[in-house]
């Protein structure tokens, strides 16, 4: 128990004060025989004996309510890791601690991050416990188990630092299961410390069913102790680059970088972004409003052909690990479009935008039947405008899409007749995104007279003022598939025109031109890309040497020929944590104790107990004011002839009157 006014117990030794008083009140009587009164004594004997019960209850009473006083005035801290701590030292702990980029923010009254006010939560509770347990550190970036002395050393270890790998709660709960039953450990605890991100927790995953099983069948006691690192996050701001694309101009080429900002608990304000590529700098300004942001940046490439590699870094906030968005581009690459259709009408535009300048911008589109043979393997991008394909093709199409390719899946036969206008689309960013100069593509001036429905389910980017979807978007593996609900074919829309049409189909191509490259994109942790050179790091952007990325760290990788650009999982940039309520669904049955460091004012993860002694002064006081209170026993009357003599016996310390 801590207190915040510890100064107050040098006021200790005024508990003797009720025994002080209490002798000096036995000192002031002196027994003086009366023949008168001998057999009084004898009549009250008894009476005595519970008077004495009585009068040491008064004093204890007093006694405590002094006590209680006192640790009220001191304000008492209990609870949190060191309240649990008072029970009998476990034979293991293990300790499970949470490395992931939301545990670097920042807590506004200690401008200590979340991971670091864990560590020294877990420190103070391994000392407060003073048992002879065995700690066993797993965190949630390599959840490889390692023996530490004591919770103190762990600031002093690299992989109890920050990390770029997103935590995945039951996965290190299961490694913790497999520690206990590979080291056949006796009584465990495990103290799990984590912020309680959703993202993080994967509340609707399976894995959670089996981790209560494990739980359930182990032969030793096991306990799991929650801290929950819940403070609020003031003025963060986060960068993910959505988009790095190579794009022909006159001159030669440029790079348009969309990039997406998020807030959490931020106030609208005005910062320069900067935007670095292969060590030149450069800044814009940028006007925040404190929700989410997308905004796009051109860089002049001039003749450059070859692949780069950059980040986009925000001045330093309330969480210094999401600051950077590091990106790729591929270089300059033959874009092959492949049109699949079983139909003339349309063919001849699609191939048309798909390569309106096949020398100038190194491009090219074939047409073939859907009854040849699928050859994909040089192609960016896929528009099928036949039968939904089955099969061995529809397998052929899939893989496509997951290692890379963009597919546009296109209407075919009949469709539905009417007069239909756009009402919404996402022109941030996309195929349908703002041109170069910032201008919105002319799809309001679009008609359509027949479009067919669309049964994907993937996000979508254009929408039809009756809410049906015009274009949708499905991410499949590292490419994508998009569903049109029209054709450029005067019977159906405008499109035909090209207006629209050449520069959604154009993004796309450049979308699956990625694919050809030899760069990529991954998460960091990603178990293909832990080896390799290092490029740029969060070190090398803060100005040192850019070390070495391992499993933990967001940068570029040269992974041999490959081009990698390694970032914090876009799980993290949602702030949704669990409930309570979440937290006990998840675990079930298995025994916990969870608490919450919300960030109020209190120290050492502790909660402040004054009320509770306050409330104890009171009630002690109350019991001794009942208990002093004249009984029937104490208060006896005699008749004398003539007269009306009360005699009132008071209790006096040894009983004697």
């Amino acid at each position: 128990m801590n207190f915040l006014q510890p100064l107050i117990l040098w006021g200790l030794p005024l508990v003797l004060v009720p025994v002080i008083i209490h002798m000096l009140n036995r000192m002031r009587y002196r027994t003086v025989a009366w023949a008168a009164m001998m057999f009084l004594l004898t009549a009250s004997k008894q009476a005595t004996r519970q008077a004495r019960v009585r009068e040491w209850l008064i004093l204890a009473c007093r006694i405590l309510a002094v006590l209680a006083l006192l640790f009220f005035l001191a304000r008492p801290l209990v609870g949190g890791w060191l309240g649990w701590a008072a029970g009998s030292a476990p034979d293991t702990v293990l300790v499970l601690l949470d490395r992931s980029p939301s545990m670097e923010a920042l807590d506004p009254r200690t401008h200590q991050s979340k991971r670091t006010l864990v560590l020294r939560r877990l420190a103070e509770a391994a000392v407060e416990a003073r048992g002879t347990s065995r700690y066993v550190l797993l965190d949630s970036a390599t959840r490889a188990p390692q023996e530490v002395a004591s919770p103190a050393a762990l600031d002093k270890l690299s992989v109890a630092g920050p990390s770029d790998a997103a935590a995945d709660i039951p996965a290190l709960l299961d490694a913790a299961l497999d520690y206990i039953q590979n080291n056949q450990c006796g009584r465990t605890e495990i103290w799990l410390a984590s912020d309680l991100q959703k993202a993080n927790w994967h509340p609707d995953s399976p894995h959670w069913g089996t981790v209560r099983e494990r739980f359930k069948n182990l032969p030793q006691d096991a306990r799991v102790r929650l801290l929950g690192m819940t403070q609020p996050v003031q003025d963060n701001i986060g960068v993910r680059v959505t988009e790095a694309v190579r794009r022909r101009t006159g001159k030669g080429y440029e790079l348009q970088i969309t990039a997406e900002l998020t807030g959490q608990g931020a106030a609208a304000a005005t910062f320069p972004l900067t935007v670095v590529h292969e060590g030149a700098r450069s800044q814009v300004e940028v006007s925040f409003g404190g929700q989410k942001l997308t905004t796009q940046y051109r860089l002049d490439l001039g003749p450059r052909r070859t692949a780069g590699w950059g980040w986009i870094e925000l001045p330093a906030d309330a969480n210094p690990r999401d600051n950077l968005a590091f990106f790729v581009y591929p270089e300059d690459l033959h874009a092959k479009t492949l049109i699949v259709t079983d139909s003339d009408a349309a063919a001849p535009l699609l191939r048309l935008a798909a390569a309106p300048s096949p020398s100038l911008l190194n491009q090219s589109a074939e047409v073939q039947n859907p009854t040849a043979a699928l050859k994909l393997d040089d192609v960016a991008l896929l528009i099928w405008q036949a039968a939904a394909p089955t099969g061995s093709v529809e397998k052929a199409i899939q893989d496509f899409a997951a290692a890379g390719g963009v597919v546009l899946m296109m209407p075919t036969g009949d469709g539905e007749a009417g007069k239909f206008r756009v009402a919404t689309w996402r022109n941030a960013d996309g195929p349908l995104g703002r041109t170069q100069d910032g201008k919105d593509l002319p799809i309001m001036e679009l008609s359509f007279l027949k479009r067919a429905a669309i049964s994907s389910e993937g996000s979508v980017l254009a929408m039809f003022d009756d809410s049906k979807p015009l274009l949708t978007k499905t991410p499949v593996g590292k490419g994508a598939v998009y569903h049109c609900a029209t054709l450029p074919d005067r019977a159906w829309s405008s499109l035909w025109e090209g207006t629209v049409l050449v520069p959604m189909v154009q993004r796309m191509v450049q979308e699956g031109v990625r694919r050809l490259g030899k760069i990529g994109e991954a998460d960091v942790g990603d178990a293909r890309f832990t080896r390799g050179t290092t490029l740029a790091s969060a070190e090398s952007a803060a100005g040192a040497s850019p070390g070495n990325l391992g499993p933990v760290g967001a940068g570029i990788l040269q992974a041999e020929t490959r081009l990698v650009a390694l970032n914090r999982p876009a799980g993290e940039d949602d702030s949704e944590a669990m409930g309570e309520e979440d937290v006990r669904e998840v675990f079930g049955a298995v025994p916990y104790r969870l608490f919450e460091d919300k960030g109020a004012e209190q120290t050492a993860a502790q909660t402040e107990m004054w009320r509770w002694f306050l409330i104890l002064m009171l009630l002690f006081l109350t019991i001794e004011a009942v208990l002093a209170l004249p009984t029937k026993a104490q208060l006896k009357r005699w008749d004398v002839p003539g007269a009306r003599v009360e005699f009132r016996k008071e209790a006096v310390p040894g009983g004697k009157a």
